[in-house]
């Protein structure tokens, strides 16, 4: 079965090129195009298996799209693609629910396996942006954490393993990296951060690691 997709993008030029892509390809299915929020709306309603989503959008932010998109198509993968290759960017994006981040630069010709790769669960990430978390991640692994509050992990009904988790939560490293930093499933690690989030009353990772400092966990 192909691998339905919807493209969210303003520029008409980069936006019939993907759709061209898109639509030659065997293993791909174009459900629509959006330049603008309204249009946008209507295919996060069509439930597709991915959304390709420009951050840059004229009447709103990609962003909060993303957001959006993850709640009303919790089984969608979101994949974005854009010209912004800051690290704020980066970030918010991940703790939106992207799974994977391309820019515009690279070579489109690989945008088709990066769009399975993504769908069979794999994180497609630019080779500059690759290198800004990695720098991110080593700087954080520099930072030491002060050893746990055990009292107030207690209190939080926090387990150790969760606790490991919410350390990991501090780098920029997708769910799937961190899974295979611990050694355990993708699964068992989304099941924890969903566990956390619980505990923390949160809702988002930067929520969780705002509650987290202000408990003194870290």
């Amino acid at each position: 079965m192909a691998i339905s997709v919807v493209i969210i993008e303003d520029d008409p030029v980069i936006s019939n090129y993907l759709s061209v892509l898109i639509k030659n390809s065997p293993l791909c299915d174009l459900v629509g195009t959006a330049s603008n929020n309204a249009q946008a709306q209507k295919l996060i309603s069509e439930n597709a298996d991915v959304y390709l989503v420009d951050i840059g959008l004229p009447d709103v932010n990609g962003i909060d799209l993303m957001r959006q998109i993850k709640s009303k198509c919790a089984n969608a993968f979101v994949m974005v693609l854009t010209s912004l290759a800051d690290m704020r960017h980066v970030m918010q994006s991940i703790e939106a629910g992207a799974s994977g981040y391309l820019l515009k630069d690279d070579q489109p010709e690989e945008l088709i396996d990066k769009l399975i790769s993504l769908y069979n669960g794999n994180s497609p990430i630019s080779p500059s942006v690759a290198k800004l978390l990695i720098k991110k991640i080593t700087e954080s692994t520099q930072q030491k954490p002060a050893g746990p509050n055990y009292e107030m992990l207690e209190k939080l009904g926090l387990s150790r393993r969760e606790y490991e988790v919410l350390i990991e939560l501090r780098s920029p490293m997708p769910v799937k990296l961190i899974a295979e930093k611990l050694n355990i499933s993708y699964f068992t690690v989304t099941q924890h951060v969903r566990r956390i989030y619980q505990k923390l009353k949160v809702g988002t990772r930067s929520g969780a690691l705002s509650k987290a400092t202000e408990y003194g966990l870290f």
